[in-house]
């Protein structure tokens, strides 16, 4: 009886270690997404090239989905952090638009999957892309589920652990979105004509 009482009482033990954990990796204060930890970096000289129409011809029109973080809650990724990020791979990338847009992006943050808690945290953003061509005709139209898995690693505190995983599931997305563009085959850009030069002023005659 005496060994069976000190072995639950181990086990007791431990199970307070582990609520323990949990409550200080679960403490601190939400914050939102930083843009720039979501931003897709150049690619290598290696990667497949994005076609000649897309290059300097795109940007960022809407953004819409995006959820402003409660501090008291859970991190979330609001509009203004997930277009800054977008368009900054766009501009890493050599595809934003200077300065006419040919091909504007609609991007629709669809949810994010979270997880109530854990050490190791895994997000999946669901992120619907539009991209349409100059005639307004759409040349893209993709929904990417991209999941990411946050260490504990990566943050002790599980709601900075939790803010890293969303982050890295827009990235993910906006990498994959990426991907998608290289194999489209978007129209040439018809350049608007050069205007005619103007006609030379006909000569008064001269008065005698």
């Amino acid at each position: 009886m005496k060994m069976n009482s000190k072995i639950q009482s181990v086990v007791t033990g431990c199970k307070l270690v582990v609520a323990a954990a949990l409550i200080v990796g679960l403490a601190g204060c939400a914050s939102s997404a930083d843009p720039a930890a979501m931003v897709v970096a150049a690619p290598a000289a290696t990667a497949k090239p994005f076609p000649a129409a897309l290059q300097h011809a795109m940007c960022v029109r809407n953004v819409t989905g995006g959820e402003k973080t409660n501090p008291m809650w859970a991190s979330k990724v609001d509009n203004e952090g997930f277009k800054a990020a977008l368009s900054s791979s766009l501009d890493a990338s050599g595809l934003s638009a200077a300065p006419a847009c040919a091909f504007p992006i609609d991007a629709n943050l669809l949810g994010l999957s979270q997880p109530s808690f854990g050490f190791d945290i895994t997000v999946t953003a669901h992120v619907n892309y539009k991209v349409y061509q100059p005639s307004g005709d759409p040349l893209l139209l993709a929904t990417i589920d991209s999941p990411y898995l946050a260490k504990m690693s990566e943050a002790f505190v599980g709601v900075e652990r939790l803010k890293k995983a969303n982050e890295g599931s827009i990235r993910t997305s906006i990498l994959m979105f990426l991907d998608k563009l290289r194999d489209t085959t978007p129209a040439a850009v018809v350049a608007a004509p050069a205007a005619a030069p103007a006609a030379a002023p006909t000569p008064t005659p001269a008065t005698k």
